[in-house]
């Protein structure tokens, strides 16, 4: 019995260099750029070692189309790809507000808060997003200017400011708002949110 575990021992270490890793198959790193490979046209993660870490579509390498939203995107759990996408992402360090993030279609939003809020590039809560806890505070909306709906979560109210650091025309909601075109501004009713918040609140 001893003798043949012996044996085995050197056969099952050989075995293991020829399997592959399912990270390293799917997650090749050169400086800050990560080529992400979708497998047998499924969904796969490479993790990020900052979550809220910027991410670029560089160089679509396989022959199947990398969408954003749709076959590839990023959240909380890292860069996804989906439907055979294979590409070169970069990866730039987080500006000062959230980033956005985006699940694809069909998929809640990762992290959604249970009292707070996600705030969607597009209407319908569709699209680019980032979510915050009840007590945020957003001085400075990433790429301001390119909110399109609010989805808001619990007790928590959301107050939106035309301008960075809280100022500017001002409004508060304790409800979704599903098209900001259609919530118009206090100032001059001629004109509605939709991309015009620079700033938030959430209480």
């Amino acid at each position: 019995m001893k003798k043949m575990s012996l044996l085995y021992l050197p056969a099952l270490s050989l075995l293991c260099l020829f399997l592959p890793a399912k990270a390293s198959a799917q997650r090749h790193e050169s400086g800050n750029t990560i080529i992400c490979e979708s497998r047998h046209h499924r969904i796969q993660y490479c993790p990020l070692n900052e979550p809220r870490s910027i991410v670029v579509l560089v160089e679509q390498i396989g022959e199947a189309p990398c969408v954003r939203g749709e076959s590839w995107g990023n959240d909380g759990k890292g860069i996804w790809v989906d439907r055979g996408c294979k590409a070169r992402f970069r990866v730039d360090a987080p500006g000062e507000g959230p980033g956005w993030w985006n699940s694809g279609g069909g998929r809640n939003p990762y992290g959604r808060p249970r009292s707070g809020a996600c705030f969607y590039k597009n209407i319908n809560f569709t699209g680019d997003y980032f979510c915050r806890e009840r007590g945020a505070n957003i001085p400075q909306v990433p790429l301001d200017d390119e909110i399109s709906s609010i989805q808001v979560f619990g007790r928590a109210s959301v107050t939106i400011y035309k301008d960075p650091n809280f100022s500017g025309p001002a409004a508060t909601t304790r409800e979704s708002v599903g098209n900001l075109r259609q919530w118009r501004m206090p100032n001059n009713p001629n004109l509605n949110w939709d991309n015009r918040i620079s700033s938030a609140r959430i209480d």
